[in-house]
């Protein structure tokens, strides 16, 4: 006997499959699965140092065996470790921190709080040239010989004169005003 399934039904089984991995998944990347005899659970939370904020995505890196995660976009961890483990704490833009779990203190397991400090990098003030150094740059300006050309873009030459026109820059109230102002001086009885 065949069984004919719908296009609905498929639909809600990939949906419904769909759906079960998405779920699954921020549980399956917050937890390290490698719970072995004289292993613990530890559970903390990575933020700045001078904002206190949290830092999404910090890894945490058990340095003896090389393995480690990353946290969720709340900066919150859990990582299963033993006494003997170093944990490397680390993300960009931050100094690393390293911590023993051997000196935490066995009350906070569960409510850890990482702080990391900003990797500040202060750098000397410097002055970009378009020329090797500041003396050539004098010399290119000194002896420019389109110092006194200037180009309007919009503005077209005159024809028949030598004189450049002024560009008159205004916005479309004081060109009303001046068109009104004249039309006021020509006749007293005029009224907007």
């Amino acid at each position: 006997m065949i069984h004919q399934i719908s296009l609905r039904t498929y639909f809600y089984i990939y949906f419904s499959i769909g759906l079960l991995s998405l779920v699954g998944h921020p549980a399956l990347a917050q937890i390290n699965f490698d719970f072995q005899q004289g292993k613990f659970l530890i559970k903390g939370q990575v933020k700045d140092v001078q904002t206190g904020n949290n830092l999404p995505l910090a890894n945490i890196r058990i340095t003896t065996s090389g393995k480690g995660i990353t946290c969720d976009n709340e900066g919150r961890f859990a990582i299963y470790v033993s006494k003997s483990d170093t944990l490397r704490i680390s993300t960009i833009g931050y100094l690393a921190k390293i911590i023993h779990v051997a000196d935490i203190d066995s009350m906070s397991y569960y409510t850890l709080e990482i702080g990391l400090f900003k990797d500040v990098v202060n750098m000397k003030t410097i002055t970009i040239y378009p020329y090797r150094d500041l003396d050539d740059f004098k010399k290119a300006f000194t002896e420019a010989t389109t110092q006194n050309k200037v180009t309007v873009h919009g503005i077209a030459p005159p024809k028949y004169s030598n004189v450049v026109p002024k560009a008159k820059l205004t916005n479309p109230i004081s060109f009303l005003y001046d068109r009104v102002k004249q039309k006021r001086a020509a006749n007293p009885d005029f009224k907007p």
